[in-house]
């Protein structure tokens, strides 16, 4: 699988004929940095050299300093070399949804386990930046629509044929991020059933005098969504 997850990862490119909508709003493109190519060979080699089907796990887009870095999704700099062992020469900023991610859920679920049934993708595969701030894919909502018309579904389809199960998905984010991939998975019937949970970034900034629950809520998820494919 790691294979076809690089090969797609190295065609992935920002849509040239959609327009930014301003002058200060920018992709972010870390694939055209040598050191995250290294970091992303490494990380899916390490994981995914396999041909086992995964459980595709769905995000808003990339950030700024998780995988707009290091180009594996939900994984800062910091986790990259700390829990995956992967060294790199980017700074070691912290990412609040890589801590939620690898301090707290994998501190009760296995790396391991996760990486061997779960791939984490995004609806929108390519970050936003806008004056330096993170920026979803539905924040503007006629970028948005265009965005929706061919270059989402498109790259859901292409997430799912890197060797994903159709019979179930998870995803990160129980509002706008769910209601557009809903929305879409009524029109292109990508998955059978979608199941939800709160987003990191959302738990970690917010929920966190809870986070117990918000760690439960993930594990449920994953053990309901390995019940639905393997029935």
């Amino acid at each position: 699988m790691d294979e076809r997850i690089l090969s797609y990862l190295n065609q992935l490119e920002p849509p040239i004929d959609i327009e930014l909508p301003g002058k200060n709003i920018q992709w972010l493109y870390p694939l055209k940095n040598p050191e995250t190519c290294r970091c992303v060979k490494d990380f899916y080699s390490k994981y995914y050299s396999d041909t086992n089907e995964r459980i595709l796990v769905l995000g808003i887009n990339p950030g700024r300093f998780g995988s707009g870095i290091t180009g594996v999704p939900l994984t800062d700099p910091i986790r990259l070399k700390t829990v995956c062992n992967i060294d790199s020469n980017f700074p070691l900023k912290p990412e609040l949804s890589s801590q939620f991610i690898y301090d707290y859920f994998f501190n009760q679920y296995s790396m391991n386990d996760f990486y061997k049934k779960f791939f984490i993708g995004a609806v929108c595969p390519l970050g936003l930046e806008c004056n330096g701030r993170n920026m979803n894919y539905y924040d503007n909502k006629t970028f948005m629509n265009n965005l929706l018309e061919y270059f989402i579904p498109d790259n859901i389809e292409k997430q799912i044929n890197l060797g994903c199960s159709k019979k179930v998905a998870i995803c990160l984010g129980e509002g706008t991020n769910y209601s557009i991939l809903n929305k879409l998975n009524e029109k292109y019937h990508f998955f059978e059933k979608i199941l939800k949970v709160s987003h990191p970034r959302y738990i970690m900034q917010y929920k966190r005098q809870s986070i117990n629950d918000y760690i439960q809520q993930y594990i449920d998820a994953c053990q309901l969504a390995e019940k639905i494919v393997s029935n």
